[in-house]
């Protein structure tokens, strides 16, 4: 029975994803226009609204991990799913409190546009040992993201069409490669906004007509085998385990400090004085988004019960259920929206970890704007290349597990605390930072390979409490232990030039029209803000230099 469902729109399906992908590629082909520099390429030029970055911000996390895997996470856990926004939702308010303003704001200060080269000022490192490290981190766990919304893009297709999944893989690949390669930043913003509001759309309407055909999903889990387990808040566990369960939701948050996919989004917006209506925008996308991909999942537990053999496929098997045609084309278009809208932004983030961070950082750093933006649509091109290899060989792997454990984890344990200290504490040292990217990690790479190093019947016979901590998601030990290195190796080794630290701390908390003149040039009583010890400030960091003179609002440049 899920195998005729599946197959019943999937031409009318087509003709939608074609529709859509035509969308894309105007996004992309109109968006080429402004790509002057790599600072436009990599953050649009810092010319992108409250609306658009906070559907963005949102639509760039949510990726197929919220369309696919939180209802695959419901079908077959039941409500405990929708603990999955129980860390990520005060994450995010904290991130666009705490963090979006300051950011922006520094980030500006010291003309960086890329997270390596913000740390590496920040830091006052002149070794690129900073730069190279979080250069490697983006690289890799950026890549394997990438990777993880392309194995998304095929399943949705595979289920679709009936295509075997390494050609949805090849098509979702080329995809996500395609768009990013024409318009940078401008394309990835501006196609998350549409992406999003369909995303949001999609996550209202389905779960409105799963409640109008079966009711309350409840009553029906809990005459089910499993229906225990499946209604309770804790999974069915107790003790250390229910502890532990709970722990390892509520720690999915830690990782939003750490994604630079939608760090880069604070980074981007065109005003500060617009960030607080991006966020309000972000967090009513967020709530109702995670409601809804619960529920969703739960529906399709409901409607087929055990039927569906791999659970990433609960939401596309739902949807053909219960939608007609038109309808169906719609949502379904909206959950690859989701997958490419996360899969861009990530293949953007590592692009310039390796053009500006590596090339222009290390090997020439004279290079000129048009060469800088060339060679980023090539290097976008190859590391596409190299994710869709890597869909390929992880393509059996749950899209849930395959975006925590290899990617959005190891980002924010790596990352996490070094962009939260490099803000907030004056007395971060470069060394701390280091020991801080390093631990975490090591930490959550070791931390997902427990059951092969220590094998699943050992663990399973520990005691409860030692079992369950070593079952609680890897990101929570992570993010402390590389918190504890930043801590211990910055107090122990030498802080960076404190005047300077006080400097950048003290003009952070100004609006940019007290920095900055419409000219980009900088005010005379901050112009050692600047400098390095009176010397100029290595060319590497200043791309936004360019950006600022063919940016023509003056307004752009006014903080009311």
């Amino acid at each position: 029975m899920v195998e005729a469902i599946a197959g019943g729109a999937s031409n009318f399906v087509l003709g939608t994803f074609a529709a859509y992908l035509l969308v894309l590629v105007g996004i992309g082909l109109y968006s080429a226009r402004f790509m002057d520099t790599v600072g436009d390429y990599v953050i649009g030029g810092r010319r992108v609204g409250p609306v658009v970055t906070g559907f963005s911000e949102r639509a760039s996390e949510m990726s197929g991990w919220l369309t696919l895997g939180v209802p695959a996470d419901a079908y077959s856990s039941g409500i405990i799913a929708f603990l999955n926004g129980l860390g990520m939702i005060p994450a995010d308010l904290f991130a666009w409190a705490g963090i979006a303003k300051r950011l922006r704001k520094y980030s500006e200060i010291v003309k960086a546009v890329t997270l390596p080269t913000f740390f590496a000022t920040r830091l006052q490192d002149e070794s690129g040992l900073v730069k190279a490290i979080a250069a490697a981190v983006l690289i890799i766990f950026e890549g394997g993201y990438v990777g993880a919304q392309i194995v998304a893009a095929g399943t949705l297709l595979q289920v679709l069409t009936g295509m075997e999944m390494w050609l949805g893989v090849l098509i979702g690949g080329v995809i996500v490669v395609g768009y990013t390669f024409l318009g940078g930043y401008f394309a990835v913003a501006w196609s998350d906004y549409f992406q999003g509001a369909i995303i949001l759309v999609a996550f209202i309407v389905l779960p409105v007509i799963a409640f109008q055909t079966y009711g309350s999903p409840f009553a029906a889990l809990s005459q089910m085998e499993a229906g225990a387990s499946l209604t309770s808040i804790t999974g069915g566990t107790s003790g250390w385990a229910a502890l532990f369960g709970i722990l390892s939701y509520a720690a999915i948050g830690l990782g939003v400090p750490g994604n630079p996919h939608i760090m880069v989004r604070f980074m981007g917006i065109d005003r500060i004085k617009n960030v607080r209506k991006a966020a309000l925008v972000a967090q009513l996308f967020m709530f109702v988004a995670y409601i809804g991909a619960a529920l969703v999942g739960i529906y399709a537990l409901v409607q087929f019960g055990a039927g569906i053999e791999n659970t990433d496929n609960a939401m596309p098997l739902l949807t053909l259920e219960l939608l007609p045609d038109v309808a169906a084309g719609v949502v379904l278009a909206a959950a690859l929206a989701a997958m490419m809208s996360s899969g861009d932004s990530q293949l953007l983030v590592a692009t310039s970890a390796v053009i500006e961070d590596v090339y222009h950082g290390f090997i020439n750093t004279e290079a000129s704007q048009a060469k800088l933006v060339r060679y980023s649509r090539i290097v976008t091109l190859a590391i596409g290349f190299a994710s869709i290899l890597f869909a390929l060989v992880a393509k059996e792997t749950p899209i849930y597990t395959l975006v925590l454990d290899y990617a959005w984890g190891g980002l924010g344990a790596s990352l996490g605390p070094l962009l939260i200290a490099s803000l907030w504490w004056k007395r971060l040292t470069k060394w701390g930072g280091i020991a801080s990217m390093i631990t975490g990690t090591t930490t959550m790479i070791l931390w997902t390979q427990w059951s092969t190093i220590l094998g699943s019947e050992t663990i399973a016979s520990l005691p409860p409490l030692l079992n369950g901590l070593l079952t609680v998601y890897g990101l929570a030990p992570a993010f402390v232990l590389s918190t504890v290195a930043l801590i211990v190796v910055s107090l122990l080794t030498t802080p960076p030039k404190q005047e300077e630290v006080e400097r950048h701390f003290d003009v952070m908390h100004k609006p940019l029209s007290a920095v900055i003149d419409v000219n980009g040039n900088s005010e005379s009583e901050t112009t050692n803000l600047l400098t390095d010890g009176g010397r100029p400030k290595p060319k590497v960091i200043t791309e936004m230099d360019n950006v600022r003179r063919h940016v023509s609002d003056s307004d752009y440049w006014d903080e009311k």
